[in-house]
């Protein structure tokens, strides 16, 4: 359903950070900790990032071919059903994978970084470079 082929339009995540900022909703705040936890991360050039409406879209740059596997970081206000104080991760893959091709994760905003993160890793072999 979010599989990405051919070029990926990589809006950045400085842009991004700023679009949330102005945006200010405080229902969104977990998305903007996720975008500054990437933009402190020492990987932010190997992750690529667009939005859908509020949602963000992820992709792995380092990925070599023209399918982009994605995770989805559902905002409050997305198609995808989120239940208030939730963030729902989903992720779309093009190959059968251990954990399927299509997997959702619903977990506490304050869990939000963390899980972004432990999908990140598990998903696409990136994870934050240490402090």
């Amino acid at each position: 359903m979010w599989l990405i082929r051919g070029e990926f339009a990589d809006r950045g995540w400085v842009d991004v950070a700023q679009w949330f900022a102005e945006l200010d909703f405080e229902s969104h705040q977990h998305m903007r900790d996720i975008v500054a936890s990437v933009l402190g991360s020492g990987v932010a050039d190997r992750l690529g990032v667009t939005t859908s409406m509020h949602d963000l879209v992820v992709v792995s740059l380092d990925a070599k071919t023209w399918y982009y596997e994605t995770i989805r970081v559902a905002s409050p206000s997305s198609l995808v059903p989120v239940r208030d104080g939730c963030c729902v991760l989903v992720f779309q893959g093009r190959k059968r994978r251990g954990q399927g091709s299509h997997e959702v994760q619903e977990r506490l905003v304050e869990e939000a970084v963390p899980a972004f993160w432990d999908m990140v890793g598990e998903k696409f072999g990136i994870r934050p470079s240490p402090s």
